[in-house]
């Protein structure tokens, strides 16, 4: 089997820790992941994902922070008799966070966070038979997080997701699916560029890095 591992990269353009009123930043995350299975018969199957998620914002004031987040992901498989399935979503995200001084170099934060998705998949049952399914919602989450300037220039950030709600409703061929709706307590991550199949999952803690390329006085 070979695989390509997933690449990526994140590069926020102005820091937490030295940020200022009117500072704005941007960055975002960029991944790509294939994998080849290959039988002793030389029969192979492929499954690629990729996840692009721009970010942009401001500081409202200099321990208020105001940004929205684009996630967009998708997946396929494929072997040599053709596709097996596809799926893609788009999860915009748009958050606003507080941070609270406790050293020079070290800072904790709460904020809050809200996302529409949108997304479906396609799966390829042979004879040319296809079931799609597609779905769409929105999501609102509050999560805290610490922060620690490793530089001027840059700093570690990391964030937990600590309460969410998410709604998703879902159509199979046009049909109806109806709607889930989820409460839970410390189990998703936080600005999550992957959405998979609208249920807003990820791991419990994820951590940045910020690089400033311009400060203000």
């Amino acid at each position: 089997m070979k695989r390509m591992p997933l690449i990526i990269l994140l590069m926020i353009t102005s820091p937490v820790l030295f940020a200022q009123k009117g500072n704005w930043y941007v960055g975002g995350v960029v991944g790509y992941s294939s994998s080849t299975d290959k039988t002793p018969g030389g029969f192979k199957t492929t499954t690629s994902s990729y996840a692009f998620g721009p970010e942009v914002g401001t500081f409202l004031k200099d321990n208020i922070q105001l940004g929205l987040y684009l996630g967009m992901s998708g997946d396929s498989q494929k072997d040599d008799n053709g596709d097996i399935y596809t799926s893609s979503a788009f999860s915009p995200t748009i958050y606003g966070r507080q941070f609270f001084k406790i050293t020079d170099n070290f800072s904790a934060f709460g904020g809050l966070y809200l996302n529409i998705s949108n997304g479906s998949t396609t799966n390829y049952n042979g004879g040319g038979n296809t079931t799609e399914q597609k779905y769409s919602g929105f999501g609102l989450r509050l999560g805290v997080g610490i922060a620690y300037a490793l530089s001027p220039r840059f700093t570690a950030v990391g964030q937990y997701g600590l309460l969410g709600y998410q709604s998703v409703s879902r159509k199979n061929n046009g049909n109806d699916a109806g709607t889930t709706t989820s409460f839970d307590f410390g189990v998703n991550t936080i600005g999550s560029s992957t959405l998979s199949q609208g249920n807003g999952s990820g791991s419990v803690f994820n951590i940045g890095l910020y690089y400033t390329l311009k400060k203000t006085n």
